[in-house]
């Protein structure tokens, strides 16, 4: 009888240290991403992306004595801060351009230094193959960036990021101790940010070639 008591009473103990771990567990606040954490958190999910394209363009006459610098300004310069579907993003610049005559040669390092355009019956224009270097701001959801804040209303905190790109930031996708204070979202401390870190939910092509996007304000 003695020993089924004890074992009631170990029983008993031991539910009571489990409930009270559980309680701890619960009322356990989740620590903010460090200074530290979010840095390597901008270097590891950049939006930047280097890509090498190559493509098919026409050669106006007007541009023979220049061609490679002709072919630039007519098709690759326009591409500048415009969102092109074939990279996911929006062009930031690009380099090392080169003309060959087929689309795999402007990658081989023994490429050809002379090129001739490809011309079609009587047609006017010369066809080349144009391949080029792009930096493609390409903000894909999962990846991290830093902005400085813009507008805010009640509803949205507003960020700007590389003084071109705006990123909306929900009200609910703000800290939980983040507070509407009349005019201005302040954190915890009642301090109003400038520059904040961001992570991408999403986002989508919008008017005149630029993107809308929309992310959760993670800190500093």
């Amino acid at each position: 009888m003695a020993k089924k008591e004890r074992t009631a009473e170990e029983a008993a103990a031991k539910a009571a240290r489990k409930a009270e771990k559980a309680s701890k567990k619960a009322g356990k606040s989740v620590d903010a991403p460090s200074a530290a954490t979010l840095e390597d958190k901008l270097d590891s999910h950049s939006p930047l992306a280097h890509v090498t394209a190559t493509l098919y363009l026409a050669l106006s006459p007007v541009v023979n004595n220049y061609p490679l610098e002709g072919a630039c300004a007519e098709h690759l310069s326009p591409l500048l801060l415009q969102y092109q579907h074939k990279f996911g993003g929006v062009v930031l610049s690009y380099d090392n351009a080169r003309l060959s005559e087929g689309p795999d040669d402007a990658l081989r390092l023994d490429g050809p230094s002379d090129v001739l355009a490809r011309s079609i019956n009587e047609y006017g224009v010369g066809f080349v193959w144009l391949t080029a270097d792009f930096l493609i701001f390409r903000p894909s959801p999962g990846t991290y960036i830093k902005a400085e804040v813009n507008l805010q209303n009640e509803g949205i905190f507003g960020l700007i990021h590389l003084n071109y790109f705006t990123v909306s930031v929900p009200k609910e996708n703000l800290p939980v101790d983040w507070r509407w204070e009349g005019e201005r979202w302040v954190n915890a401390q009642g301090e109003a940010e400038k520059e904040v870190v961001c992570k991408v939910e999403d986002f989508e092509p919008s008017g005149e070639g630029s993107i809308s996007i929309t992310g959760t304000l993670l800190g500093l």
